[in-house]
């Protein structure tokens, strides 16, 4: 499986009770890529994550991350992927430094090896300083910055990120966009981008996959979807495709 896909969902379906939050979802995401997954609010994209990441089984269909069925081999999912939740809540009372030994020792990690490794993303993420504070007095931009460190910490070859720039200031959000196009293309990370804000797709994405209420309504190459709906404008385009959904 090392030519095939990073990630693959066929027929991937998620049913609450009477609500079908994911409806029956095919794509494929390439090695090394930062792929765009687009939709409003409340559009299944999260659910679609945690199905992923093997934290949610699926109603009916699968998916592959780096060949492990989600289902079946959740854990060797969860050994090579990294996850930034969107409603990420972080322990008021623990510093950054214990945070991050918290979620290491979850992946088995100890001693200096982890040490160095939490040292390397506090300095990357520009927290050294800030490192023995208790979380409940980061700022939301750090708060941010300490969750995509916890999604690195095991050296993810697939990163799943949700809403990664939201809440962020510009500076941020260019800081975090920067991070992820070059975890692509210098280490080879595959990214699912999952995001509202169109202008941060377009930054970084050349391939989109777009959910409305659960049904994927486009899929590819987003320079085509521009062409074919005569648009430059991103939300002219978003605004085109679920018109056309119905």
């Amino acid at each position: 499986m090392k030519d095939g896909p990073a990630v693959e969902t066929k027929g991937l379906s998620k049913v609450f009770t009477a609500t079908t939050a994911v409806d029956d979802i095919t794509f494929a995401v390439r090695r090394g890529e930062v792929f765009g997954f687009m939709g409003h609010n409340g559009a299944g994209k999260t659910t679609t994550l945690r199905m992923l990441m093997g934290l949610l089984r699926p109603t009916s269909g699968r998916a592959t991350v780096l060949g492990h069925d989600i289902v079946e081999e959740s854990l060797s999912v969860r050994r090579v992927t990294g996850f930034l939740p969107g409603d990420y809540a972080l322990p008021r009372e623990m510093t950054a430094r214990q945070f991050l030994r918290y979620i290491g020792a979850m992946f088995g990690f100890s001693g200096k090896g982890l040490e160095k490794r939490i040292d390397e993303l506090l300095m990357q993420f520009e927290l050294s300083d800030a490192a023995d504070r208790r979380l409940g007095t980061f700022s939301s931009g750090m708060t941010q910055k300490v969750g995509l460190a916890q999604a690195l910490l095991n050296s993810p070859r697939v990163l799943l990120l949700d809403e990664p720039t939201s809440g962020l200031d510009p500076m941020g959000r260019r800081d975090t966009l920067e991070l992820i196009t070059s975890l692509a293309q210098e280490n080879g990370v595959t990214i699912l981008f999952s995001t509202h804000i169109l202008n941060d797709i377009e930054r970084v994405c050349a391939r989109v996959a777009v959910l409305h209420y659960g049904r994927l309504i486009a899929y590819g190459d987003l320079a085509e979807l521009r062409r074919t709906h005569g648009t430059d404008q991103m939300d002219d385009l978003y605004l085109s495709l679920v018109k056309g959904a119905g």
